[in-house]
Order: C-alpha cells, then sequence, then structure tokens
C-alpha cells in the first residue's frame, strides 16, 4: 500500500508543529500530571486525518511484481519455498527500495522462515549505510515475524530508502516478507 501522496510526496505531518504550521486550530490540551512533568491529555485532529503505526510499504519476496517494483538485487542468494510461501536467502547481500514517510521513524518488519534454533547474524543497511547488525533465531522453520527500527538519521527527508541485508558468518534468515512501518498522521485528500 502506498502513502497517499501530494506533489509526488507523501501527503502527511509527523510532529506537532508541522500540525500547528499547518492547522493554527488544531488544539493541544496539556496537563499537569505531577509536579513539574506534564502530559498529553487530548488531542484534536483535522476532519479525516487518521493516525496510527501503519505498514507504508510491502515487498512480497518471489512475486516478480513486487519485486521489480521494489528494485530487487542481491549476491549469493538462494531461492526456496516454506508453507508455500517463496523466500529469499543470502550468503551475500539482497536489497529492495521501499517507501517510506519522510518525517517519522522506520521500522523494518520482516517475515522469515523459522531458523530452527539456529541462531541467524545479518546487518541492515539503508542506503548503503550500516544500519545495525540483528540476530534472527526461532524454534521451528514455521514463518516468524521480527521488527528492526531505523536510526532516523538515516531515513529522515527521504521518501524511498534502499534496505539491504547483508550476510554475518554464515546465510541471512530466508526473506518472505519486507515491510517499511511507520507512526505517522495522514491528511485526507
Amino acid at each position: 500500500m502506498a502513502p497517499a501522496r501530494h506533489h509526488g510526496r507523501p501527503r502527511l505531518r509527523g510532529c506537532v508543529g508541522s500540525l500547528l504550521q499547518s492547522f493554527p486550530s488544531f488544539i493541544l490540551l496539556l496537563s499537569a500530571v505531577t509536579p513539574g512533568a506534564s502530559g498529553l491529555v487530548a488531542a484534536s485532529l483535522p476532519n479525516g486525518a487518521a493516525q496510527g503505526r501503519r505498514v507504508v510499504d510491502r515487498v512480497t519476496v518471489g512475486d516478480s511484481g513486487s519485486e521489480e517494483a521494489h528494485e530487487y538485487a542481491g549476491s549469493g542468494v538462494i531461492e526456496g519455498t516454506t508453507d508455500g510461501r517463496p523466500l529469499r536467502q543470502a550468503r551475500g547481500w539482497l536489497r529492495y527500495s521501499l517507501a517510506v514517510y519522510e518525517d517519522s521513524e522506520v521500522t523494518l518488519g520482516c517475515t522469515f522462515r523459522g531458523s530452527e534454533g539456529r541462531r541467524l547474524t545479518f546487518e541492515v543497511l539503508v542506503d548503503g549505510v550500516t544500519a545495525g547488525s540483528h540476530s534472527f533465531q526461532s524454534a521451528s522453520a514455521a514463518p516468524a515475524s521480527a521488527e528492526y527500527r531505523m536510526p532516523q538519521a538515516l531515513t529522515a527527508g527521504k521518501t524511498v530508502i534502499s534496505v539491504t541485508i547483508r550476510a554475518v558468518d554464515g546465510p541471512t534468515p530466508g526473506l518472505i516478507e519486507l515491510r517499511a512501518v511507520q507512526e505517522h498522521l495522514e491528511l485526507p485528500t
């Protein structure tokens, strides 16, 4: 699902400052919860606005249309299936481009083939910069999901990111699906 677009960019605002600029009538009621602390008590959203954590973009591994649209590339990749679903596992790397919102933190949601107790370590790169080293381990071969937060400094101001999953000391987990997940406020078009 692609984000709502306005002039080629996602049409949303991810922070209160942007809302106040765009909607002067946006009202935040702050209240002291304890002395010296304040918390958000209530907020009024513009008509038709929806807020929440959403899948912004999704790659279905093995689907030629999805992989072409997301600029799939890889090296040392093995193709397979699990529970009737295609997967890709790399001894090198695999890469996809994902649409994201420019103004909020990106979490990568991954569905992997279960690792049957093995710990599989891999690095995630965003636009060629290492975002972190991660491990995945599950008890069975059944598909399992994991989420990895990306540093906002690597995604801020971007509407498309290139995500590389690179093997470390063995293969990557078998990737079935890759998702860009973000918390955001989407304004009606």
